[in-house]
């Protein structure tokens, strides 16, 4: 008879880190976890089960004593599920709003409500994780699966030395969440271990969706719109290079953002009218996730300014694209003949971020008043777009330390929203449990 590690009946589901469980449910029972993996993370992995202990089918496997005091023979099948390396989870797990700062404040709210059951601070709980050596925590199939509790006691916490007991005292309870802290919460604490950047996070679903308790359709779903940000440019070409730019730089993140739809004819074309979208927006009091970016020239730092003194609700934000230093000496063509000078606010469209070879040059445009400042474009922009866009991979000899710094910012603002959002969320959550109104448990 084989059964599921975790409890003899019904069909269990669970979040693993390498052979640590981080969470766990079972029938109807369980968390969504599928925002943490994109589609090309379904994979065949492991899953475990405890055979009788007198089952002579098992009788070539290693016999295991659990501390519940019972035996039982470890059984491994491979079967379909998610698996992404722990790095690119704690990454998506930003755009989810689950910041530092975020757990942080769980921490706290568990500190105050007592849930806690160790002496740790936050910033003593978050060194341990990430500097203990988590290389015993791959899969190891003759051990199967244990909780992080148990791994701290046994692989980290006896390198402290002999008075780790005392200091370190620990007792957490058995369950779906560790010590009262999310899974998510545990996974973003170790982004910086390098022992457990590479260990892979699996979501083992199957035996749920086999089971009828969940449709098998449900963990294909995409990311709901609520965690997705649609990111709208001056023109078509911001779109395009933004968007190739995610697909090769950060592929792990790229089905996060959205893109205004140009099939037909880009709506937003121009900086005024993208001034006036911005404020239509805000008038209808948009729910979507939006981040809006002006173009580092003349005529678009003027519209983000004037935009900069709307009231902007908390979901949006509005940026132009950055400064950078090697735009403070380029090369520049006008009525007054060829000279070096600063491109920063005046001339810096998107395409300047793009590898522009070794002798980019700027040419001076037209003259605005509302600045004092001339408008520019760099030459060749259509061939510079061209270039990249024809990319199918990474290219080592191409520098996209513009494309980067662009991309950087443009997920820093979405963490931003993401994070003042989450952070809401578990206020209200616990100001209803304060209530004794929080959320109903499903019973079986």
């Amino acid at each position: 008879m084989d059964m599921p590690l975790h409890d003899s009946m019904g069909s269990m589901i669970h979040l693993t880190l390498g052979r640590i469980e981080l969470d766990w449910g079972k029938n109807s029972g369980f968390s969504d976890h599928s925002a943490l993996f994109r589609p090309d993370d379904l994979t065949t992995i492991p899953y475990y089960y405890a055979g009788d202990s007198d089952d002579l089918e098992c009788a070539h496997l290693p016999l295991i004593q659990r501390r519940e005091d019972f035996s039982y023979r470890l059984i491994t099948e491979m079967k379909e599920g998610y698996s992404a390396p722990l790095k690119v989870v704690a990454r998506r797990l930003l755009l989810l709003g689950h910041t530092d700062a975020y757990c942080r404040q769980e921490f706290q709210w568990h500190a105050e409500d007592g849930y806690l059951h160790h002496d740790f601070t936050f910033d003593e709980l978050k060194a341990i994780l990430a500097t203990a050596d988590f290389s015993d925590a791959h899969l190891s199939p003759e051990k199967g699966s244990e909780s992080l509790a148990e791994f701290l006691l046994t692989h980290v916490f006896p390198k402290y030395g002999p008075e780790a007991p005392q200091r370190l005292q620990i007792s957490w309870p058995d369950g779906g969440e560790v010590d009262g802290l999310s899974a998510y919460t545990v996974i973003r604490l170790l982004a910086d271990n390098p022992t457990a950047q590479e260990l892979p996070i699996t979501w083992q679903f199957v035996d749920v969706a086999d089971g009828g308790w969940a449709p098998r359709a449900a963990f294909d779903a995409p990311l709901r719109q609520s965690s997705r940000f649609l990111i709208v440019t001056e023109g078509s070409s911001d779109v395009h290079i933004l968007k190739h730019g995610l697909q090769l730089l950060y592929p792990d993140l790229a089905d996060f953002f959205d893109f205004v739809d140009m099939k037909e004819n880009y709506p937003f074309s121009g900086t005024g009218n993208l001034y006036n979208f911005v404020r239509g927006l805000i008038s209808i009091k948009v729910q979507n996730n939006i981040v809006v970016i002006f173009d580092n020239d003349n005529e678009g730092v003027f519209n983000w300014e004037r935009c900069a003194r709307l009231r902007t609700p908390a979901n949006m934000r509005i940026v132009k694209l950055p400064d950078l230093e090697r735009f403070q000496s380029f090369r520049t063509v006008g009525p007054s003949g060829e000279h070096l000078g600063d491109i920063n606010g005046k001339a810096a469209a998107i395409e300047c971020y793009l590898d522009t070879g070794s002798e980019p040059q700027v040419r001076w445009t037209s003259y605005d008043q509302r600045r004092d400042s001339y408008q520019g474009a760099i030459v060749g922009k259509e061939g510079l777009q061209k270039a990249f866009l024809a990319q199918k991979s990474v290219d080592q000899t191409y520098d996209y330390s513009g494309l980067t710094a662009i991309l950087a910012m443009l997920i820093s603002e979405c963490v931003f929203i993401a994070e003042a959002e989450a952070k809401a969320l578990l206020d209200t959550e616990r100001i209803d449990q304060i209530a004794g109104e929080g959320p109903e448990t499903i019973e079986e």
